[in-house]
């Protein structure tokens, strides 16, 4: 069942749907319905972009869901800047059609959240880090930059609370690119290119030996 807070159009369309609808109802009224059409059309071409739609999570404890609709531009090793560690960087690029919604890559707790990189000049673009613990001591870092330099982009979760597989993190309009940092051991399963949905694909799993 879908959850009360979260409708089938994301509450951050409404700002744009609305006053598109209410200029269809208007031309309708005063200039006769067949003028409103576009306005209407627009205002479903909204709805359709800003829809926030259920996602079947996989069955898989110790795996690591997308955590957007989009694709993968790469998989490299590196320094995680966040937790000064090596590890594995996954660069997606959400899609241009698909939800705008993020979502946790696992269960787990919030630990910490960074609007800047930690050590560096202030990104021109803002951003939006967050530290998941899982309960087995993982640590992974999401790291959702909007491709809307000027927006700010707000957590569902805070500090201190818990996250479940697939669960909805945060709404970028418009979309963004995402860095997921996982352990420098974590078995990738996706490669440059690839197409993935959000809490449905499985990225990679974490490896706690044999």
């Amino acid at each position: 069942m879908r959850s009360e807070y979260y409708p089938l159009v994301a509450r951050a369309g409404w700002w744009f749907i609305l006053p598109v609808a209410a200029g269809g109802f208007y031309l309708g009224v005063i200039h006769g319905w067949l003028f409103s059409i576009p306005l209407w059309l627009m205002a479903a071409a909204i709805a359709f972009l800003f829809r926030d739609p259920e996602r079947p999570v996989p069955a898989k404890p110790l795996g690591l869901v997308s955590p957007v609709d989009g694709r993968i531009l790469a998989v490299r090793e590196g320094d995680d800047p966040y937790l000064q560690r090596k590890a594995c960087c996954l660069l997606l690029d959400t899609s241009k059609t698909g939800s705008y919604t993020v979502r946790s890559p696992m269960e787990g707790k919030l630990l910490k959240q960074w609007y800047a990189v930690p050590g560096g000049k202030r990104a021109a673009r803002r951003l939006l880090a967050s530290w998941i613990q899982s309960d087995e001591g993982d640590d992974i870092v999401l790291v959702v930059r909007p491709k809307l330099g000027w927006l700010r982009v707000g957590s569902h979760i805070g500090p201190g609370e818990r996250v479940g597989q697939g669960m909805r993190f945060c709404y970028v309009p418009f979309g963004a690119r995402v860095e997921l940092w996982v352990p420098a051991d974590t078995r990738v399963e996706v490669q440059p290119g690839q197409k993935v949905l959000s809490g449905s694909d499985v990225v990679g799993t974490l490896n706690h030996g044999s």
